[in-house]
């Protein structure tokens, strides 16, 4: 029975109001309302709430999670390690290390140069003056390339060279004349540098032990992808676990709420003896005593403490059932991971129930599935692959450089840059052919850094491989904790609900007994009063605990996001 606060609208409100909020995502904190407190929530029996399921929660974390929210207050100690909708964008984006950056290695670069001079001097030998000894010129340069690298390494470029010179050497055929250009030119790594293997894993022009080719980049951006997978993963599991916190501080509520009344009937029946039996003084103050304990214990199970709370990490990955914490902080906490204003005038109340059915699980089955869907296992898999090319292109190094470079080249030289008598001319009657080929060799005398980089990239694979061994060990061995804790949860129900039956069963006896007007042990109705209350309390968490487990055996073997219905869509990647 909902004994603490009373539905007044449906989710759709709710939803409604979220949607409202979209554009800014939350209230400003300025325009945050104060919060319910245990003073201003007197009358909390007759609070307005909402019901709210674990479906629409998810739904409304997922509309509201621009950034993945955790209980643990991450945004505050560690914001740059905190995820968001624009994680995946701004690794995609980054101008160093995405794929797009590794492929703009291979754009095709524009030069141009200009230069102009204007030369007035004096020698004092003809020979240098060109026949004179003064020397007056004007000249004019201009160059335009474009150069394009290849996957192989190869570097080629079409090169426009045109000047022009005026000047009073007494050697020259006309004062002035253009003369162009053109280049045709390849540059081929033979052997370090070179090979579609080396220039996709490192990228062209590369150092040892930094690497950044499109291959590299691309397990990055996978590797980032997986992160973010798990970071969503994490971030169900915290609003799962806020939901069931919540849950069971209403039934904790109740159960104290029932023994404070209960305590407070005893109480006062005793005291109203006291009037006529004045030996009934010593009954009167434990009826009493123990009356403001249940009030006590109702009043923190309605207002919580900032204590210990039901998160990630706390015990293991998905979280250990902690259900300390009262109505209001753990709505507020529910409240925060989910989005929505912090502080409200009605208070979220969740409408599931836990399920109390037996869950068996297929142990080969789990397992296999953690070994491959778990995202760190993942992660780690792509982290060793990278590695290994790292290492392929690390061996390059140990080659020495040799570079094939071939030059074409056409001239032209006239009076007149462009006509019918002119460089441009001249340069198109393909008389002024000339090519030129040359190999350029460079050898390290020892391979010092080459060998360095081998030997890095190898102890770095040794590395990685013994870092995903110990994980698959964690893993399962987090898995198996958790298929325990399932088993033990769900004895403890059983248990838990013969306990709270047989505390009911002892009180109500007393009762009826006291009620017929028989004596009865005064201590073994405070007693009982006690255990049912300690025994409701316990049924509740047991059956919390039972439901984190389940929901953590999803969490160890990968499958948490499908048992959901989160579905993660990756934006493609441009061509």
């Amino acid at each position: 029975p909902k004994t603490i606060g009373q539905r007044t609208d449906s989710i759709d409100a709710l939803m409604c109001e979220v949607q409202a909020q979209s554009s800014n995502l939350m209230v400003p904190v300025s325009d945050e309302p104060a919060p319910l407190t245990l003073r201003s929530a007197e009358q909390i029996e007759v609070t307005p709430s909402r019901e709210i399921s674990l479906e629409e929660a998810l739904a409304i974390a997922m509309q509201n999670g621009a950034v993945l929210k955790d209980l643990g207050a991450s945004v505050l100690r560690n914001p740059e390690q905190v995820k968001t909708e624009y994680s995946e964008s701004l690794v995609r984006l980054n101008p160093q290390l995405s794929v797009e950056a590794a492929l703009s290695a291979f754009d095709t670069q524009f030069y141009a140069f200009g230069d102009w001079q204007n030369n007035d001097r004096r020698f004092n030998n003809r020979f240098f003056g060109g026949g004179a000894n003064a020397f007056k010129q004007d000249r004019n340069d201009y160059v335009f390339q474009l150069t394009k690298r290849t996957a192989t390494g190869a570097q080629f470029s079409v090169r426009s060279i045109t000047d022009y010179d005026a000047n009073n050497a007494t050697g020259n055929l006309t004062p002035s004349a253009w003369q162009t250009q053109l280049h045709a030119e390849a540059r081929q790594p033979l052997l370090q540098g070179g090979g579609l293997q080396f220039n996709r894993i490192a990228g062209p022009a590369s150092v040892p032990g930094i690497y950044n080719g499109v291959l590299i980049a691309k397990v990055n951006s996978e590797m980032n992808t997986a992160s973010f997978q798990q970071g969503m993963r994490d971030y169900v599991s915290d609003v799962i676990n806020a939901y069931w916190d919540l849950y069971f501080a209403y039934r904790d509520a109740d159960a104290k709420r029932a023994a404070m009344l209960r305590g407070l009937d005893t109480w006062e029946k005793y005291k109203a003896q006291l009037v006529s039996n004045r030996q009934s003084g010593a009954a009167e103050a434990l009826a009493r005593e123990q009356y403001f304990r249940f009030r006590s214990e109702y009043e923190n199970a309605i207002a919580g403490k900032p204590s210990m709370r039901t998160q990630n990490n706390n015990a293991n990955a998905g979280g250990t059932f902690a259900g300390i914490s009262g109505v209001q902080a753990s709505e507020r906490r529910l409240r925060l991971i989910l989005g929505l204003p912090i502080n409200g005038e009605y208070l979220l109340r969740p409408s599931d129930e836990p399920s109390k059915a037996r869950i068996d699980f297929d142990w080969d089955s789990i397992s296999a599935e953690a070994l491959t869907l778990r995202s760190e296992l993942h992660q780690q898999r792509l982290n060793i692959s990278k590695r290994e090319m790292e290492l392929l292109a690390a061996k390059n190094f140990l080659l020495p450089t040799l570079d094939f470079v071939t030059i074409y080249r056409l001239r032209g030289l006239d009076k007149n840059l462009a006509g019918h008598d002119s460089a441009l001319a001249d340069l198109g009657t393909f008389d002024l052919r000339e090519y030129e080929a040359s190999l350029e060799f460079k050898l390290p005398i020892g391979f010092r850094q080459g060998h360095l980089a081998v030997q890095h990239a190898r102890l770095r694979i040794a590395r990685e491989r013994a870092i995903l061994r110990e994980q698959e060990r964690q893993i399962i061995h987090d898995l198996a904790a958790m298929v325990a804790e399932c088993d033990r949860a769900y004895i403890q129900v059983k248990t838990n609900t013969s306990r709270y039956l047989a505390a009911s069963d002892a009180l109500a006896a007393l009762e009826t007994s006291q009620e017929a007007g028989m004596q009865i042990n005064f201590d073994q109705l405070l007693d009982a009063q006690r255990r049912v209350s300690e025994s409701q309390t316990r049924y509740f968490a047991s059956l919390i605990e039972y439901t984190i487990a389940t929901k953590n055996v999803h969490l160890e073997n990968g499958t948490l996001l499908r048992s959901t219905d989160v579905l993660l869509i990756a934006e493609p990647e441009s061509p």
